[in-house]
């Protein structure tokens, strides 16, 4: 049987900062941590032949005291993949335009993850050419 609605994401790369986690002694149930996870994408040039790489940086907010110790320690650089769901916020924000004060919408969309995994660092392969 399928499911007639689903919010699901992957999400598969290196850490961006260091895991934002409230100190030990200021974890509650309503505690959540936060990941900055970066991923690579891009696009090849037809005209040039070239490829242009995209670098895209995504919020992971992990709710919950497991999370919080969970995601204690890791760093910059780490390799995770995320599992959650998308969520997208608006926030009204003041806009001033030549002096007049308006209000303006901005949204936010972040992930709220189900479950966090520490993979092993990936072995990079290098193309150094048909010299190298």
């Amino acid at each position: 049987m399928t499911t007639l609605f689903q919010n699901t994401v992957t999400l598969r790369g290196f850490l961006a900062d260091n895991a934002k986690v409230p100190p030990s002694d200021g974890i509650t149930e309503d505690a959540f941590g936060v990941l900055f996870v970066a991923l690579m994408s891009g696009t090849w040039d037809i005209a040039t032949n070239q490829w242009t790489p995209r670098i895209t940086t995504h919020q992971v907010v992990c709710p919950g005291p497991w999370f919080c110790g969970f995601t204690r320690g890791m760093q910059r650089g780490d390799y995770v993949e995320v599992e959650g769901e998308l969520y997208i916020h608006d926030h009204e924000h003041p806009v001033v335009v030549e002096g007049e004060r308006f209000s303006a919408k901005r949204y936010v969309c972040e992930i709220r993850a189900i479950q966090v995994r520490k993979l092993d660092r990936p072995l990079l392969v290098v193309d150094t050419g048909s010299d190298g």
